[in-house]
């Protein structure tokens, strides 16, 4: 049972890495083929010599003390003899996590027994199983059991009877995979090993072992059995490549409990930074991290080299210095021999060389430059102006007007100046308050900044406040007393009942803004913070936050990590959210209740108004790109008459969840031909899960809860053997064996992210991005579009795909309303599984608008749940994506009526064009070359008609037959239109006429 092909379906072996290394002590390692489901993923090979009625084998598999338990605890002992049979007579003497001293008979003579000592059965939905290890079964007969001294009826009990047999010995470790493989590192060493280290080492708070990076620990977290058979301070010795980013590890066995674990490389003359203890966030700002490890354990700190370009080729000798708290500094020796050779990019092309890693401080696109389509913030005194919107502050740096130019059907900023405000802003704290002055400063184009203060009895107020091009304003009011006081803090937003029309958040789906409206703070169970107001042409969203927000996980994974209660807006558990309405005002309060501070103690208040419409609609483009949503060869996609491609994770070209990079030979390849037919090629990447490919996992697995989001472990197999119990388990691509694990809301993974996002563009050649749901808040959101923006050479296509999650695991969050912070940057939606498109709330063309549509915040989307509906959906200028559903009648009817030529006037601009004498049969029209088309759909109950008519009168329409959708039949002017529920036309409008008779065929 020597080597073998890896599983098919499996992807091998992890990019870039070679045959796995021996990393066990006693026995080589390799690579078998079985069936994981049934038999688990690790096994060792055992020699019978000669057949005898039963043999001993001892088994040193050194499992980690993080290994996985059954719920008896021990997990199951499977023995198959050569042919792949099961052995039904074995007993497992001893089972520890060193080792396993077992009996079987060895039915089929002589030859290679393979013993499965994880095995285990995966239950719950195929996308995010759940491994279940297998209790220890008893399948000896009894009768040979005691026949071999096996039944633990004498003295001794069966250990007697197995020292007595003769043995049968283990020679080979082998995993269903490479990356299944506990090799080098995974192996444990035994107590008598970690012994022998630490009384050779008493008097020591640690020792050091200099680590290859192709050797990560990742997150084991007991001493490696290759450690402890090493040499402690022994030299490391590496080698560069000229320009190369080069990451090494220095392994800590704590000896004592150790504190504040710090690295330097000292020596050589290249720059170099420890990315374990900190380096810059995701917002571009400095940061420590504290590393600790308890008596016993062991860690990784990982370093990296900058070897410049220029760099002199030959040896270079330093030392790797490692101190903790109150321990004595030491050291090993670093050799590092830099080759002839140059690598471009520091070596991030070739993912195996863990280059890519110097991405994660990376500030790439973190700058306040602006981005296409907006314009630079304009400065007038306190009045700032961005692409058809201002802000007026008043002296105590808050909104006192807010415009909007947008016109009705949100397609231009030409419009007649709108005011969302019915009066200024207010921030009370229950004290009469005297006003410093207000500064600004503007650090970019596309941000301006300002600050003021102010004083009253017992309190201080700082507010400082921002202004961004895409429509950001965000004030940072902190409170502190100057002596112990309760205050009662109130956020009043004063808005125009006329443009306050709608309403979605605060546990509101999108629907008719209510007169009254009352809101409490619920994060345990509610992912809510925010409401949006308004109506599609102007509005605001409203987000309540302090100094301690984290963003929480989403997408089913919301009760893992909860929206952090803000101590301010919720105070000491009094405060939430109000509406009313009264005299063409609806006022939106936020308060604190009753507020307790000590003297010197301070409260953050943060709020947060993104003004929306962010952008004009543009229906020319979302009429004429063609998308075509699965894998298919660019030659397919092109001659299904689709010009751009979205390729999922999981598919031949794009198969990693979230590294595309992983393929981007095999992706550049498309992404070549498809250009060549002229289609545009976009491709899955979020950072809301990370592959187990990903050769820098052990890497950020060793970051602690950084990275990586902390959980109650559990999941896939892959997730428990490797990752122990402190993670979420993520999405499973079982059609390519591929494994994710769920990273934090906000981490350097997000620098990583927009560096790799940058070389997708730039090297690979793709033109945008399909977002499935997003882990990333704004920042990271701007700084992707920039990186897309900077590296290409034709605009950027971004879509944002989400179910619905007003769920119970999604903390009944509107996906629009989660999302807003990012849609500026967003070409087009997608939303989505489980939306209701006909009942329920789908019943209400309200919900459609708000919550589905995209046009309140400058966006048109598509459907996706059963297809959508069609007629409803042309409405808002969507349609359902292909291939899933086949669009192409109506992108033929699209062309045949030139519409992406046209001018669209949405229903919700007012007075329509086209009219339809009915306020639940709704009308949108398009007019240009192909003269005037109109889409209607029914919200009505029961079956109408639509009497269709102009200002100039009844107009006659001509509906040409497409396909699924609607037969050819012409109406005369003034002919009633039947309306089936739920469903509408698409007509050519005839100008009325003296004796107007029936539209006719183009």
């Amino acid at each position: 049972m020597g080597e073998t092909e890896p599983q098919p379906g499996h992807l091998e072996p992890r990019p870039g890495q070679a045959e796995q290394e021996r990393g066990h002590p006693e026995l080589e390692c390799g690579i078998g083929l079985w069936d994981q489901e049934v038999h688990g993923n690790h096994r060792l090979l055992v020699d019978v010599v000669a057949a005898a009625p039963a043999v001993a084998a001892e088994l040193p598999w050194r499992r980690q003390e993080m290994s996985v338990r059954s719920v008896t605890g021990d997990v199951d002992v499977i023995v198959l003899a050569p042919s792949g049979l099961r052995v039904h007579n074995t007993v497992a003497v001893d089972v520890t996590e060193e080792h396993g001293r077992i009996a079987f008979e060895p039915v089929e003579g002589p030859g290679a027994y393979a013993v499965h000592y994880l095995p285990y059965a995966h239950t719950g939905k195929p996308y995010y199983p759940q491994a279940a290890y297998r209790p220890p079964t008893r399948t000896a007969d009894p009768g040979w059991a005691h026949r071999c001294g096996l039944d633990g009826t004498g003295p001794g009990g069966p250990a007697v009877g197995w020292a007595l047999l003769p043995r049968a010995e283990a020679f080979r470790y082998e995993a269903a995979s490479a990356v299944d493989s506990f090799a080098p590192m995974g192996f444990a060493a035994t107590p008598a090993e970690r012994l022998a280290v630490q009384r050779a080492h008493e008097g020591e708070a640690f020792v050091l072992y200099g680590e290859d990076r192709a050797h990560p620990l990742g997150r084991y977290g007991s001493l490696p059995a290759r450690w402890a058979r090493a040499t402690p301070g022994a030299p490391l010795a590496g080698t560069a490549d000229r320009g190369e980013f080069y990451a090494l590890q220095v392994g800590v066995f704590a000896l004592t409990d150790l504190a504040d674990l710090r690295a330097e490389v000292r020596g050589l003359p290249f720059p170099v930074r420890c990315l374990s203890t900190g380096g810059t966030d995701a917002r571009g700002t400095a940061f420590r991290r504290e590393v600790a490890v308890p008596a016993g354990g062991v860690s990784a700190l990982w370093l990296g080299v900058d070897v410049p370009e220029q760099a002199r080729p030959g040896r270079y000798e330093g030392e790797i210095a490692v101190r903790a708290q109150g321990a004595p500094e030491r050291t090993l020796p670093l050799l590092l021999t830099v080759g002839e050779d140059a690598v471009a990019d520091h070596g991030a092309g070739e993912p195996a060389r863990l280059a890519r890693l110097r991405w994660l401080d990376s500030t790439l696109a973190q700058d306040d430059e602006v981005v296409p389509p907006f314009t630079p913030v304009r400065v007038d005194g306190d009045r700032l102006a961005i692409l058809g919107r201002t802000v007026e502050l008043g002296p105590d740096g808050l909104p006192r007007r807010l415009t909007s130019t947008f016109t009705p059907s949100v397609t231009g900023t030409d419009g007649p100046a709108r005011a969302l405000l019915a009066a200024p802003v207010t921030f009370d704290v229950g004290r009469p308050l005297t006003y410093g002055p207000l500064t600004l400063d503007q650090p970019g184009p596309a941000r301006v900044r300002w600050t003021t203060t102010a004083t009253g009895p017992d309190v201080l107020l700082c507010t400082e406040g921002e202004l961004e091009a895409d429509g950001f304003l965000v004030v940072r009011a902190t409170v502190e007393a100057g002596a112990d006081t309760e205050l009662d803090v109130r956020l009043d937003v004063p808005l125009r009942e006329d443009v306050a029309r709608y309403a979605m958040g605060l546990g509101l789906t999108g629907r008719a803004c209510p007169a009254t409206y009352d809101w409490s703070w619920q994060t345990p169970t509610r992912n809510q913070d925010a409401l949006w107001v308004g109506d599609p042409a102007a509005g605001l969203q409203l987000s309540l936050r302090d100094e301690h927000y984290a963003r929480p996980l989403n997408t089913n994974y919301y009760r893992e990590k909860p929206l952090v209660t803000p101590r301010s807006w919720a105070g000491d558990g009094d405060g939430g959210v109000r509406l009313r309405t009264d005299d063409g005002v609806r006022r939106l309060t936020a308060y604190s209740g009753p507020l307790r501070l000590r003297a010197g103690e301070g409260r953050r208040f943060e709020f947060r108004l993104l003004l929306t419409p962010f952008k004009p609609l543009d229906p020319a483009r979302q009429l004429g790109e063609r998308y075509y949503h699965a894998y298919a060869a660019p030659e397919e996609v092109a001659a299904y008459g689709a010009n751009v491609v979205n390729l999922h994770h999981a598919t031949p070209p794009n198969p990693y969840i979230n590294d595309p990079l992983l393929a981007a030979e095999t992706l550049r390849a498309y992404t070549d031909e498809a250009h060549r037919l002229g289609v545009r090629v976009k491709v899955y990447d979020t950072v809301r899960e990370l592959t187990r490919y990903t050769p820098e996992l052990p890497v950020l697995a060793a970051l602690g809860d950084e990275i990586f989001a902390p959980g109650p472990g559990g999941g896939h197999a892959w997730l428990q053997e490797h990752l122990g119990r402190r993670h979420v388990p993520g999405w499973v691509a079982t059609d390519v064996g591929d494994v994710a694990v769920v990273t934090s809301g906000d981490s350097r993974w997000h620098n990583s992210y927009v560096c790799g996002i940058e070389r997708l563009r730039r090297v690979v050649g793709v033109d945008g991005l399909y977002l499935d749901d997003v882990a990333y808040d704004r920042t990271t959101m701007k700084r992707v579009r920039k990186a897309l923006a900077r590296s290409g050479g034709s605009a950027p296509l971004v879509d944002l795909h989400s179910c619905n999650q007003f769920r119970e695991p999604d903390g009944f969050s509107s996906s629009a309303n989660l999302y807003a912070e990012l849609l500026p940057y967003v070409d087009r939606l997608w939303l989505g599984e489980l939306f209701d498109y006909d009942d329920g709330d789908g019943a209400d063309p309200a919900y459609w608008l708000v919550e589905i549509s995209g046009v309140p915040f400058g966006l048109l989307g598509e459907m996706l749940e059963g297809g959508g509906n069609p007629w409803r959906g042309l409405v808002f200028g969507m349609t359902a994506r292909a291939p899933m559903t086949d669009v192409r009648p109506l992108w033929r009817a699209f062309d045949r009526l030139r519409l992406p030529e046209a001018e669209m006037i949405g229903w919700w601009a007012g007075e329509p064009p086209v009219r339809t004498g009915r306020d639940d049969v709704l009308a949108t029209t398009w007019r240009g070359p192909g003269g005037t088309v109109t889409a209607l759909a029914s919200w009505a109950p029961e079956p109408t008609v639509a009497m269709l008519s102009t200002g100039s009168g009844p107009v006659a329409a001509y509906a040409p037959a497409v396909e699924g959708f609607q037969p050819e039949r012409s109406f005369a002017a003034g002919e009633p239109v039947p309306v089936t529920p739920g469903r509408g036309w698409l007509l050519r409008i005839e100008p009325p006429a003296d004796g107007a008779a029936p539209a006719t065929s183009p």
